[in-house]
């Protein structure tokens, strides 16, 4: 999922382990380069790195780099680097394979859907997961108050906001970072605030997964997001029963939520993250925040009480004018 830390890891290990290779490269945003100047500025800017050539490399077409990749490559021991891939045809017109370097040459792709990995066959596909309760707090304190250690009058409050952060290393460092240097008082108001209306920084991260789905694969995304119980797993049978119910046809579409780590499926029990369940319900309620009775979805008891109470009343006042 977004914000969890893939690129970090995949930096981390780069500089690493870059010093063992002949040549090595670094391609930071992918889909980005793509998107704004096409596939043969991608060659060049891998060309470029991995032979340390400065001057601005003449490429005609994505065939012409495929065949510089393919014979100036051939004999370096390589690592590349490939970060957020998030379509195979981007890998497919980079024209970069394994088989195109030389021996010992590592290539690592950095990818929100596994669907993209397991699509161009790569050897395998680490998953990284949230951080456990000791790295958080670390990761936290560091943010929060630039130590290790926790002032006493915090505790309370720094178990709180690790709650809502939920091991995602994204929302620890924007909550610590925002919390620096700010008294108790600043403190509740604070992460009072947050539950209600969570960090931007944090949503738009986590909305790019959800942006680039099919209109199928979101409203089932909002479904699980609005319905699922939090801090709690569900049965994939019971999900895929109200599911079908409700006419969404989840064999496939819940696959695809898998891929691309909406939400994860062990021993049968479907989980989300609680921060991905907290933007499904910000999406539902984004274009009338204040007004339930306009929202496709009501998850809480209030707020269906609150629109059955104006149904009630419209229905009267329409059969006092019909």
């Amino acid at each position: 999922m977004g914000g969890i830390g893939k690129t970090t890891v995949a930096t981390s290990l780069f500089k690493k382990i870059s010093p063992q290779y002949n040549s090595f490269c670094y391609l930071d945003d992918l889909s980005k380069i793509y998107f704004n100047f096409g596939a043969t500025s991608a060659q060049k800017q891998l060309l470029s790195q991995a032979l340390n050539e400065v001057k601005n490399m003449e490429i005609q077409n994505v065939f012409h780099g495929t065949m510089l990749i393919r014979t100036r490559l051939r004999h370096l021991k390589m690592l590349v680097v490939l970060d957020n891939v998030d379509e195979v045809e981007q890998l497919e017109k980079l024209g970069l394979r394994p088989e195109y370097l030389g021996a010992g040459s590592r290539l690592i792709i950095i990818s929100r859907d596994s669907h993209i990995l397991q699509n161009y066959g790569v050897n395998e596909v680490y998953n990284v997961e949230v951080l456990n309760e000791t790295q958080a707090l670390q990761l936290f304190c560091k943010k929060a108050f630039k130590s290790h250690d926790i002032p006493k009058e915090y505790k309370e409050l720094t178990f709180e906001a690790l709650k809502y952060a939920s091991g995602l290393p994204l929302a620890i460092k924007v909550l610590g970072s925002f919390l620096h240097g700010r008294d108790v008082c600043e403190w509740r108001s604070a992460l009072t605030r947050i539950k209600e209306n969570p960090s931007k920084d944090i949503m738009d991260v986590l909305r790019i997964s959800f942006d680039g789905l099919e209109n199928l694969e979101k409203e089932l995304f909002l479904e699980i997001a609005c319905f699922l119980p939090i801090n709690h797993s569900y049965w994939e049978s019971q999900m895929e029963n109200l599911l079908e119910y409700r006419q969404f046809h989840p064999d496939i579409s819940i696959k695809v939520l898998i891929d691309k780590s909406l939400i994860s499926c062990e021993d049968e029990k479907i989980e989300m993250h609680d921060l991905l369940k907290e933007l499904g319900k910000n999406i539902v309620r984004e274009k009338a925040p204040k007004e339930p009775i306009k929202w496709s979805r009501l998850w809480s008891y209030k707020d269906f009480q609150k629109v059955m109470k104006i149904n009630k009343v419209n229905k009267i006042f329409r059969k006092m004018y019909s």
